[in-house]
């Protein structure tokens, strides 16, 4: 009886053995394809998806994506001056678009902020060569879109300019560093019109009250305008790029201006 039995359960394992390792591939090669479909396959598909992890209740998985990304062959200069601006762009249109809260870009633009703070702050930043000149970035009060200075900041850097970023602050302390530095220029970020007229302000007040003040640009997306906006804050110049800003102040940078991205 228990011979029998034990052959009938033989026979019932042999011939379920070729469907269990059927379903088995089956399986595996659904989970692998998958996972094929479901890798970017552009530059536009990975931002998208960066922009996605920026916006989730993870507070890791953007950083996920970015390791991702440069296991592709992406180096950490692609993501610093193309794919985490682009990144900025498109949260940006989500919110015009109506297509994301303005509570999930705020937490994505922080989120993109903190990683160049943490890319500053890490001394990623020490093996430009120093010649000598220095920037004051100012990102004003109030301002909640700074990613483009921290870009522009990351672009002089690179290229020798030392930069430093003075965020927050207010009128008596951005002339305090004013006064006690030898800045070659002066940049304040500027995202919307309010921003501008709050730039006035700032330069009004350094023209009054200090002695000797470097070219002061405005830049950042408002600054599209470019005669409006000098005319309108008294800055010597408006731009829309880092190189834009070096070349109408004359800064000498390594490798020449040529070098420097566009920032919007």
């Amino acid at each position: 009886m228990d011979e029998d039995n034990t052959q009938d359960r033989s026979a019932f394992s042999d011939a379920q053995s070729p469907a269990l390792r059927f379903l088995v591939e089956s399986a595996l090669k659904t989970v692998i394809s998958g996972k094929a479909q479901s890798q970017p396959r552009s530059r536009e598909d990975w931002v998208a998806r960066l922009c996605d992890q920026l916006m989730s209740d993870s507070e890791t998985s953007h950083q996920a994506v970015l390791s991702q990304l440069m296991a592709t062959g992406v180096s950490s200069e692609e993501l610093y001056q193309h794919y985490i601006p682009a990144a900025a762009r498109k949260l940006g249109q989500l919110w015009l678009n109506d297509e994301a809260s303005f509570v999930d870009v705020t937490v994505g633009a922080s989120r993109l902020q903190a990683l160049f703070r943490a890319r500053a702050g890490g001394g990623a930043l020490d093996r430009s060569i120093p010649l000598g000149q220095s920037v004051l970035m100012v990102v004003p009060q109030h301002e909640q879109h700074s990613l483009g200075a921290f870009v522009a900041a990351d672009n002089m850097r690179r290229h020798g300019v030392w930069v430093h970023m003075g965020i927050g602050l207010n009128h008596a302390e951005i002339a305090e560093l004013v006064a006690t530095n030898r800045f070659s220029m002066i940049g304040l970020t500027a995202a919307t019109w309010n921003s501008v007229v709050n730039a006035t302000e700032i330069v009004d007040y350094l023209r009054s009250n200090v002695e000797g003040v470097p070219p002061i640009v405005i830049g950042g997306r408002a600054a599209a305008e470019k005669d409006k906006v000098v005319r309108r804050t008294g800055a010597d110049h408006a731009v829309q790029s880092a190189r834009e800003a070096v070349e109408k102040c004359g800064l000498v940078t390594v490798g020449g201006a040529a070098l420097f991205d566009k920032v919007t």
